[in-house]
């Protein structure tokens, strides 16, 4: 389990994946979502994979 960022705890937890294109973006990748068991935080984290800055 990963910390989160809001209360500090190791209680962040997988929830899914989606292409950029499910969300939106612009280019390739992925964003993958979790959320905080604790305080009920979600988190998305974008993952480029076609190279760009």
């Amino acid at each position: 389990m990963y910390e989160c960022f809001h209360c500090l705890q190791k209680s962040v937890i997988w929830d899914s994946d989606f292409d950029f294109e499910d969300y939106g973006y612009d280019g390739e990748g992925i964003v993958h979502v979790c959320h905080c068991a604790n305080c009920g935080a979600d988190i998305e984290y974008r993952i480029r994979t076609d190279n760009q800055d």
